[in-house]
């Protein structure tokens, strides 16, 4: 049983971690309470679609605890688009930069689901 608790955690903690925020702009609030929100912020988070459909799901559902992190307490998450595209990652560093026998090797093309989004109120309107 103990096995099947370590194997579990391990797997959610692995999936989880692939989600990941490729812009951020955190909310900003005014210098006194009556001015509210200078910016609310908003960004896009980004996800791989590579795997069975549970480890997805999990995915997903970090991307979305990511966005709500950002906004906070005050702030709802609005998605605003959704898109799924081929992303081209380097798998290369600095030092492999010298030597350039890899070819094709070097850069990595998979599928990642994009979620852009916006920070606004309860009502569904940015704050002003």
């Amino acid at each position: 049983m103990l096995r099947l608790v370590v194997v579990v955690a391990a797997c959610l903690s692995l999936s989880s971690c692939v989600a990941e925020m490729v812009t951020k702009t955190p909310p900003r609030k005014g210098p006194v309470k009556e001015v509210g929100f200078i910016q609310t912020g908003g960004g896009e988070v980004r996800f791989s679609t590579d795997g069975w459909g549970w480890v997805i799901a999990l995915r997903r559902g970090e991307a979305h605890r990511r966005m709500r992190r950002l906004c906070g307490k005050e702030l709802k998450v609005k998605v605003v688009d959704e898109f799924t595209h081929e992303d081209v990652e380097a798998t290369y560093s600095s030092d492999d930069m010298v030597e350039l026998s890899k070819g094709v090797n070097h850069f990595e093309v998979a599928p990642y689901h994009h979620i852009v989004f916006d920070c606004v109120d309860s009502t569904g309107a940015p704050k002003q």
